[in-house]
């Protein structure tokens, strides 16, 4: 009988630490309007400073663009980078405000942005893009989790470690 409440008074003490315990989740959701909208489509736990690519094909260059991000402390999105080898619609064409242009051999390198997000806007090529995340050793191309030509939004939340472990449990 004392095992038995020993280990009830136990669990309840794990359960409230993982109910007060949070965790910082990178999160793709769905930002068309419509019954999906919020959604979360994808998370990952992630730290402040970490950084996270979106790699994506020109529509009309066909040539590759990839823009890095890195998580701020206070959990905004600013853009750490883009790399893209042609210039081309949308693309940056020159030096503003304070980035700094890196001509390399094969690759033009655009940095020092000052731009932050609170979610990061993208919609998901319908033909040539394939818009793809990558985040540490994972690489998902986002018309793998949501439609080709849909609009998602990527942010970093905090959520009780919990609330979390039930949602990639159960949903």
């Amino acid at each position: 009988m004392k095992l038995t409440k020993l280990t009830l008074i136990i669990f309840t003490i794990i359960l409230l630490i993982c109910f007060f315990l949070k965790t910082t989740l990178l999160q793709v959701y769905v930002a068309d309007k419509g019954p999906a909208y919020n959604k979360v489509l994808l998370q990952f736990p992630v730290k402040p400073q970490e950084k996270f690519s979106i790699k994506w094909t020109h529509s009309v260059s066909l040539r590759p663009v990839i823009e890095t991000y890195k998580i701020e402390d206070d959990l905004k999105i600013s853009i750490y980078e883009m790399i893209f080898d042609s210039f081309s619609a949308n693309l940056p064409s020159s030096p503003d405000y304070n980035t700094i242009w890196e001509f390399n051999e094969d690759h033009i390198r655009v940095y020092n942005y000052d731009i932050i997000f609170d979610a990061v806007p993208v919609v998901i090529g319908k033909v040539v893009a394939n818009h793809t995340l990558y985040l540490r050793d994972n690489i998902i191309p986002l018309k793998d989790i949501y439609k080709p030509g849909g609009f998602v939004k990527i942010k970093v939340v905090k959520k009780s470690f919990i609330k979390y472990i039930i949602e990639e449990a159960f949903f």
